[in-house]
């Protein structure tokens, strides 16, 4: 599976979530990853 269908799987999964909890974590884990990604960068 190329990258772009990953995304759009990925997006349509977190667009049917109804856990604010769950989509808090995943928020966090990104701006996360996004800061680690930043630093190496």
């Amino acid at each position: 599976m190329d990258i772009q269908l990953r995304k759009i799987h990925f997006v349509q999964e977190f667009l049917r979530l109804d856990n604010e909890q769950l989509i808090a974590k995943l928020e966090d884990i990104l701006t996360s990853e996004k800061r680690n990604f930043m630093s190496q960068a």
